[in-house]
Parts: C-alpha cells; structure tokens; sequence
C-alpha cells in the first residue's frame, strides 16, 4: 500500500525516495485540544485530527495514489485461458475458491477476474492448489458500512484497523470506527482479522503496540479467526523513516512474538520495496504470516519480485463492494482451511479454536459486568460487554414492557464470549436487559450484580430540537408527575417506544445537560424536528466554527447523544454543526469533529 509522492526529500540510503507534499505544520495549542482519549498504554495520549497524526490518513484516505506500478487493464493476453474463479452471475456464497494445478512452475499460471475492480489477477504457482477468499481491509475513512451487505457481496473475512501510534507525538490512538465495525461484522458472521499500523522506533515500542492490540482485543478474542497484523509503511512524516534494516525486523519480532504468546496469528504487512530493502522480509517469512502489498495483476514480474512466503496479496485499493460507499482495499487469501477454519503455514491460530477452558479455582466474587452496551437494528438487537475476569459464562435476562417481569432468555457458557444477538424483535419496541456473569466452583455458581440496559429497535438513531416548549414525564403513566419542561429549542435523544403490559405506549427521551443525563417520557413525538443522530467517542470539544481554528466553547462529555445539524468539510476531514445543554433550556450550537462521532 506504498503511495507515492513528488520527489523532494530522501528518506535514507536503503529506503524508497519518497517527497514531501507539504511541510507538516506545527501543531498548535487549539489543535491539541480536539480529544483526550485515555489508553492503557498511553493515558495521556492526545488525539489529533487525522491529518496531524494519523500515519495512514493520506493514503487510507485516498489523498495520493498508488506508487507508480504498471497499469492493470480490464483484460490480459492470457484471458481466454484464465480460470474464473468468481463471476457476477454466481449464486455460490461459500467463500470457496478452487485453482487447480495446471503443470506449470512458472509464477503465475492461473488468473482470476476481481468482480470488485473487473481486473483480472494472475496468482503464483506457489500457491497451487490452494483454496483462494476475497477479503478487505477497512478504516475509518470507509465511514458507515453494512455489513450484512457487504458479506452477500461475497466478501469472505475482513481485516480491520484497530489503531496506529501517531506520528506526531507517538500516541498510541484506537480507529475511531474500530468497536462500532467489530459489533457490526460480528453481527453479520464476518470472519475478522486485525491490523495496527506501527510507528514504533524500537522494541520497546513494539512491545507496547503489540500489548496495547491485546488488550482492545480481549473482548473480542474469539471473534478473531484471521490474523493480527503489524502494518510497517513509510511515508513523508514516519517517524521510523531513517531505522536499519536490523532494527525494523527486530522491531516486527517483538510485535509478532507477543501477539502469538497471546494467542493469535501473528501476520506483517509491507510492499515488495520494503520487504526487501527496509525489512529482511525473507527472513520474516520463514516464522510468521506475509502479507503483500503489490497494486498490480501479478505480484512477482520483472519489475518487482519477493522470492519469500507470503499467504495474503492486497491487490487493489479502488474496489467497489456493495455495503460500503467509499473504494475499499481488496485482497486475496490463499490457504487449505476457510477464514472460520483458518490454516496457516505456521500454525493454527489459537484462538481461533474451540477448546475447553481450564476450570479455575474457586472464588469467593466476581467483578461486575461493565460497558454494556447495544446495537439497535430495525427487528433485533446487539448486546456487547467486557469480559468479566473469571467468568464462565453469562446470564442474559429481558423484559419486554416496562412493567413487565425479567425472564431469562440466554445463558452464554463461554467466559470469553461478549457479545449476544437479540434476533427476532418486534420493530420500534423498548425492551429491557440485564446480564451478569457466573463462575462455577466445586460446591456452588458465584455470580456478578447484573448490569442494566434499555434498549429499542429503531432502523435508524434520531436526536431532535423542540419546535416548542416540550413536557418530560418521570413515568411511561397517564398520571405520572412532571419531569420538567424543555424549553423550545432544546436538543432531547429520541430513545424507542415504551409499552406496558396493558398495551398502552410511550415515548422515551433523553436530555442531556452537561455530564447529566435525565431519562423522560411523552405521549407524543412530534413537536420536535428530527436529525441524524451522532454519539460522542470521547469527550469532545465544541468549537464556534468547523476546524481545529475555531474557538472553543465548551466541552462535550463521552457518550452524548447529538442531533447532526449539518456537516462541512475542512482539509478533508468532516466536521458536524450540533446542538448541546450546558445547563437546563440553555443550549449552544457549534461544530465537533466527525472522527469523534459515531452515527
């Protein structure tokens, strides 16, 4: 995924010259203000807006093109011979890509026409008789994707960016679609994988990247069938730009030692160039997974060539995939197993493995079930949680009306699973959650306090400002008493429609003020206009006018919900106007920045 730029500046000796579009500005004070976001590995770290201090922002971003390979057009001499593995009029949804062996030790002696470019891929010998899945590599800059759109697309696994250390100050930063992608795709049965673009500069470094990876995968360890990827690029702000040869293999060991120890495939990502000149990317090959970066319709030909193993190729970074509005990186995979049923030239992952758990000692506690969070979809809903040190499981109780009672409706009995499907829901319907986790001892099950949620299916997330002034009651009754009323004007969060059992129905807001948050109910909807709702990622600053520029007016705690007024476009990056109560029927308008809002 090397990108090119204009010649201006030589990196090193050894390394690919590359220029500088621009210099990079200094960042300024206002510009740090934009986020703080606490990590386990970095708890001071600062969130930049992405062109300040994402590595990839350039290229995921679609800012520069390809470096300068050889064209790739829609037909090859050799076409007439190739082998179709996939076409548009296929009804197969298997995955499951079979190139025969045709005799020939050449590299390449099988072809395959990419239905998401219309390109035709030839594919090296080495990888005969090998079953070959179509996969993608998504960030952030891939916004909003339907995943249950994309895998009818026929799209087999996907590797999706977890995070990258900021070349601006080093930060250790999370994508921020990163957990709402895992819940989707998770969701939609998508086998996943993981990538963690590094700008590590020595094995401490790695170590602290690898560890930081770990630990944001623990929710979703057995969700984590494909490989976890260590991305080593370069480009014009690297902050490795300059290291030895030795010092960047040394530094993707490190990486991918912990990540086996903890029990996943390790995997490296790189271009020819860098596997052969920056990286001993031969020697890499021969302990752990390679995957290529090569845009062109062959990877090895006399322009490039990598003689180690490699077991991915990302062919493409314009594909076009039904469920994802942007152009997307497309890959192949080529193994004996399946992405459900990985096989890798070096090993099983672990976890992805059903296995029987060691059955612990006995405890005396558990701790609480924390972060319970859901995913609201128009008949069904996605509940999501950390996991709970010593669990053996969970108990997932609902109630479906607001007077209702609890009945117990799964008892999940694997301490690592975190997340559970609700299918089958009436639409726009409230329902009520509580889960906790149980460890088995030798004479009796100890289980957690439970953890509440109510959640509601809704096709889509609204917040709305009052057109006028607007009651809340405390209570979904005829004659419950007065909440408050909100002034005309006010954002409030439309959250479902409440039902008791006698059939009668509500509707249910939130309006937040401040760090407060005060739950309230009408017999009506109207009376608001309605918006695209957006939930903050972190606590966010409010600016008077869009960009890291303007001043600041207040700041907006985590987990807000805010009506999305209008978007602008500044430097690339998106910037919502939004509506928000510092203090009871008194509201300020103003602009936050899109990488920090989930919709």
């Amino acid at each position: 995924m090397r990108k090119k730029f204009l010649i201006s500046t030589l990196l090193s000796v050894s390394m690919i010259v590359s220029s500088l579009s621009g210099i990079p500005r200094t960042v300024s004070a206002a510009d740090q203000q934009i986020a703080q976001i606490a990590t386990q590995a970095d708890p001071a770290a600062s969130e930049l807006p992405p062109e300040e201090n994402d590595p990839g922002y350039e290229r995921l971003s679609g800012a520069y093109e390809p470096a300068a390979e050889e064209n790739i057009s829609g037909n090859t001499e050799n076409e007439t011979n190739s082998v179709s593995t996939r076409s548009s009029g296929t009804t197969d949804t298997s995955g499951f890509l079979s190139v025969n062996p045709a005799g020939s030790r050449l590299k390449g002696y099988a072809s395959t026409v990419s239905s998401y470019t219309g390109k035709t891929y030839t594919h090296a010998s080495d990888h005969d008789g090998l079953n070959i899945y179509n996969g993608i590599d998504v960030s952030y800059h891939q916004g909003d994707i339907n995943w249950e759109n994309v895998k009818a697309a026929g799209i087999d696994f996907a590797i999706l960016r977890l995070g990258y250390r900021g070349y601006s100050n080093g930060s250790l930063v999370t994508d921020s679609k990163f957990a709402a992608y895992m819940q989707d795709a998770i969701a939609a049965g998508m086998p996943l994988g993981v990538y963690f673009w590094t700008e590590a500069i020595n094995v401490d470094e790695a170590v602290q990247e690898a560890q930081y990876v770990v630990d944001k995968l623990a929710p979703y360890k057995t969700s984590i069938t494909m490989p976890v990827v260590i991305d080593w690029e370069l480009n014009s702000n690297s902050r490795h730009g300059g290291l030895s040869q030795e010092t960047n293999t040394t530094i993707c060991t490190a990486f991918c030692d912990l990540v086996k120890q903890n029990g996943y495939t390790p995997m490296i990502y790189a271009n020819i160039s860098d596997l052969n000149n920056n990286l001993d990317g031969v020697g890499l090959s021969q302990k752990y997974e390679i995957w290529v970066a090569r845009y062109n319709n062959i990877v090895n030909n006399s322009t490039a060539s990598f003689y180690g193993n490699y077991s991915m190729w990302q062919y493409s970074s314009s594909g076009s995939v039904n469920g994802i509005s942007t152009k997307v990186d497309m890959n192949y995979w080529y193994t004996l197993g399946s992405p459900s049923s990985p096989v890798f030239s070096h090993g099983t992952t672990q976890g992805a493995i059903a296995t029987a758990t060691p059955t612990p000692d006995d405890i005396d506690s558990l701790d609480d079930v924390e972060n319970l969070s859901a995913k609201s979809y128009s008949k069904k809903l996605v509940l999501s949680w950390d996991d709970v040190e010593d669990a053996d499981g969970y108990q997932i109780y609902r109630k479906d009306s607001y007077n209702g009672s609890y009945k117990k409706v799964k008892q999940l009995a694997d301490g690592d699973t975190t997340s559970w499907t609700n299918s089958g829901l009436s639409k726009n319907h409230e329902y009520y959650y509580k889960v906790r986790a149980f460890h088995k001892n030798s004479d009796k099950t100890v289980y957690s306090e439970y953890a509440l949620i109510t959640a509601a299916t809704k096709a889509s997330c609204q917040s709305g400002i009052t057109k006028k002034n607007f009651v809340l009651y405390k209570k979904p009754l005829k004659s419950s008493a007065k909440l408050m009323t909100v002034k005309k004007g006010m954002p409030l969060e439309y959250v479902g429609v409440t039902y008791r059992k006698n059939g009668n129905k509500f509707h249910h807001f939130r309006y937040y003020v401040s760090s407060k948050v005060y739950d309230g109910y009408s017999r009506t909807r109207s009376g608001l206009t309605y918006y695209t709702q957006g939930i903050t990622t972190a606590k966010l600053n409010l600016r008077k006018t869009a960009g890291t520029s303007g001043r600041l007016l207040t700041s907006i705690p985590k987990n807000t919900a805010l009506p999305l007024l209008r978007t602008k476009r500044v430097k690339k990056a998106t910037w919502y106007r939004v509506a928000f109560s510092t203090k009871k029927n008194t509201v300020i308008t103003g602009y936050v920045s899109g990488s920090y809002i989930n919709k």
